[in-house]
């Protein structure tokens, strides 16, 4: 047999196998590159602000002031900054006993209360949770993780396929099977390399401590090391105010939106926060700073802009060229049609199949 007939079968068998998921995946993902707009026009009652004439939101001191007068006795423990000045605040309080946590969200011009996370739309998050694990827990995030392998595979053999014809376009007065061979035929002549790098990309996110081991070994970088979870010399000792920590947290990386803050347990954990600089894509940004809780000594600073390259490339860009974040808009919308184009191939492939071997039979 010849090695063309081969890979032939061997595309067909692999794409018959993988086109349910492949479809599923694919237009979640198309759903999913438009998610925060869409997540904003959903919660917009009890996410969404207007700044005030002078647009500068009230200190963390003062909005615990005002979020404590609601919840006496309560202290903030975590603040989620939002991604800019039209977005509320996302604050955590908990009872003098650490028994009773609330969470809400609060107008950061002023400190009103707009509503709880429970009031948000779900539907996003269903949509989130189904392409990356197909509600199925962890055999889902493996199904997940290995359409990536076979949407790779199909990419590269795909092209070989295709290479000695190079059909690329719609014949006129195509009509069932000869139509889904064009189609097919077509739309992977315009759209491989966008689905080989959503393959990639996709596999390196859910591989990514694999992904990240092998980066560093081919870059030569010192990895990152682990982000601590306890430290010493706190133990008995008070936690410090939020304000204070966050202030703090904020000097060591100046020029950078904090996003997120949150307070430990216990003063034998670390104080994590979180910030986005404006070059840095993902929602929440990767620069990182943990500090002492009862003192507010840096425990570990990992700067976007200074970590290592294999960091960056595993854990920044990789995610932003994957959901379309990279070049804002206009990338969104590319991998948004390329998600589209997914199943597309996925549905033309076994119909392109079929109808061959069904006027095979009839001959």
């Amino acid at each position: 047999m010849r090695i063309r007939s081969v890979l032939l079968n061997t595309h067909l068998v692999v794409g018959l196998v993988a086109a349910l998921p492949l479809v599923c995946l694919g237009l979640t993902g198309a759903i999913l590159v438009f998610e925060n707009p869409i997540n904003d026009a959903l919660n917009a009652k009890i996410t969404a602000v207007r700044p005030t004439a002078g647009g500068r939101p009230l200190s963390l001191r003062s909005l615990e002031d005002s979020v404590t007068r609601t919840h006496r006795g309560y202290r903030v423990v975590e603040a989620d900054f939002g991604s800019d000045d039209r977005h509320a605040w996302g604050v955590a309080v908990v009872s003098p006993d650490g028994k009773d946590e609330v969470d809400e969200f609060v107008d950061p011009y002023t400190g009103r209360v707009l509503g709880r996370p429970e009031q948000q739309s779900v539907v996003m998050n269903r949509i989130h949770q189904f392409h990356t694990r197909f509600l199925a827990g962890s055999l889902g995030n493996t199904v997940t993780g290995w359409s990536g392998v076979l949407l790779a595979f199909l990419a590269v053999t795909g092209l070989i396929l295709w290479w000695p014809a190079k059909i690329a376009r719609v014949r006129p007065g195509a009509a069932g099977w000869r139509l889904a061979f064009d189609l097919h035929q077509t739309v992977g002549a315009f759209a491989w390399v966008l689905l080989l790098i959503l393959a990639l990309s996709g596999m390196v996110i859910h591989w990514n401590d694999g992904a990240s081991a092998l980066a560093y070994k081919m870059t030569g970088a010192t990895p990152v090391p682990p982000f601590p979870r306890s430290v010493k010399g706190c133990e008995g000792r008070p936690i410090l105010g939020i304000d204070s920590l966050a202030s703090t947290a904020q000097a060591i990386v100046p020029g950078a939106h904090m996003t997120v803050i949150g307070l430990p347990d216990n003063p034998s954990m670390p104080v994590r926060a979180q910030f986005k600089y404006s070059e840095d894509a993902t929602p929440a940004g990767r620069t990182l700073v943990f500090l002492e809780a009862c003192s507010g000594r840096p425990v570990q600073v990992l700067s976007s802009r200074t970590a290592p390259a294999a960091y960056r490339m595993t854990r920044m860009w990789n995610r932003e060229i994957h959901t379309g974040d990279v070049l804002g808009w206009p990338s969104r919308i590319v991998m948004a049609l390329a998600s589209v184009c997914l199943p597309l191939m996925a549905v033309t492939g076994p119909l392109m199949w079929w109808g061959r071997r069904r006027k095979k039979l009839i001959a």
